[in-house]
């Protein structure tokens, strides 16, 4: 009977002990907004500011070739021509874009270890649009977009212009 009452007493006493072992123990998941990330950085403007001067370049291209077929859009060469010059277009904007979010995503990525480098208390860091919900008080974007905002990103040369007829 002693044993018994004994260990109905240290029993929610040991429980209690690793309980509140464990919460001090337990690191924290935190959670980063990417597309904030992207939008609200430095290194994130640039690239938008970067991919739409692209964009334009590869635009005039294609609009070089529509007015070198004009009249002569629904002959097969200018039908031919058209349409690999907006495929062109399409892959290279595509291309572009790709070594972009890949640029910025290694920006991300440093800015994140380097903030975990200097809160090791964190577990880990999740994106924002992964989670079913958070706290407000779980979000580091803020912190995040201050760490990247160090970085200077490294774009691909611009499209060059083109100096043959057909444009590409």
């Amino acid at each position: 009977g002693l044993m018994l009452a004994l260990g109905a007493v240290l029993f929610p006493l040991a429980f209690n002990l690793v309980r509140k072992h464990r919460s001090k123990t337990r690191k924290p998941v935190v959670v980063l907004d990417m597309e904030a990330v992207a939008e609200r950085s430095l290194p994130g403007r640039a690239a938008a500011q970067y991919l739409r001067t692209v964009q334009t370049i590869l635009h005039r291209h294609l609009d070089e070739v529509r007015a070198t077929y004009l009249g002569r859009e629904q002959t097969p060469e200018g039908m031919r021509v058209l349409s690999q010059a907006q495929s062109t277009y399409q892959q290279q904007l595509a291309l572009y874009q790709k070594k972009l979010d890949n640029e910025i995503g290694d920006i991300v990525t440093a800015a994140v270890r380097a903030w975990l480098a200097r809160n090791r208390h964190v577990a880990a860091v999740v994106p924002a649009d992964e989670t079913l919900g958070y706290n407000k008080n779980a979000d580091i974007t803020r912190q995040v977009i201050a760490e990247v905002d160090w970085y200077k990103p490294s774009f691909p040369p611009l499209p060059r212009a083109r100096t043959n007829k057909a444009g590409f």
